[in-house]
C-alpha cells in the first residue's frame, strides 16, 4: 500500500510503502514491533497482555493456555500489524494512492513511480469511508460474486 502525506502529490518522495503481509519481526517481538511503528496504545496493551500471559504460565494448568494465547496474539500482530500502521496513517489524513502487488520494496517503488510518471491524472482509489457510504444498486448481485441476470 502506498500512502502520501496530507497535501502531497502522488510522486512525493515522502510516500510510505506499507507491505500488507506477514511480518516475522512482528511475530517474534509483537509489542516492541508495535511500539517501533508508533502504535502506542495497542503496543502497550499487547505488552501488558504478554506479561500477564507469562505470569499465567506459572499457574498450575495455565501453561498450555498461555502458550496458545501467546501464539494467537503473535500471529494476529504479524498478520494485521501492517494494516494497523496503514489505518493510523489514513486517520492522520494521509492519502492511499495505490496498492501495488510486488515481491519487495524496490520492485514496489519502481512499479509505483513509473506508473505515476506515465499518467499525470490517475484517479485515486476510494477511501474506506466511501465503501460504507455506498448504496447497493438495484440490478446488481445482492449475494454472491456473479450477477444472476434475472434468473432464480
Amino acid at each position: 500500500m502506498i500512502l502520501t502525506p496530507p497535501g502531497a502529490h502522488a510522486d512525493d518522495e515522502r510516500a510510505r510503502f506499507v507491505a500488507d503481509g506477514f511480518s516475522w519481526t512482528a511475530f517474534l517481538f509483537p509489542a516492541l514491533w508495535l511500539l517501533a511503528k508508533r502504535q502506542w496504545v495497542i503496543g502497550i496493551a499487547v505488552a501488558i497482555l504478554q506479561i500477564s500471559l507469562i505470569s499465567l504460565s506459572s499457574v498450575a494448568g495455565g501453561f498450555l493456555a498461555s502458550v496458545l494465547v501467546q501464539f494467537a496474539l503473535r500471529l494476529l500482530v504479524a498478520l494485521e500489524g501492517p494494516v494497523l500502521v496503514a489505518r493510523s496513517l489514513t486517520a492522520r489524513d494521509w492519502t492511499l494512492r495505490s496498492i501495488v502487488p510486488a515481491p519487495n520494496l524496490a520492485a514496489a517503488e519502481e512499479i509505483y513511480f513509473t506508473s505515476v510518471a506515465s499518467s499525470e491524472t490517475k484517479p485515486t482509489p476510494p477511501s474506506p469511508a466511501d465503501w460504507t457510504a455506498r448504496k447497493p444498486s438495484n440490478g446488481g448481485p445482492g449475494l454472491g460474486l456473479f450477477d444472476s441476470y434475472g434468473e432464480r
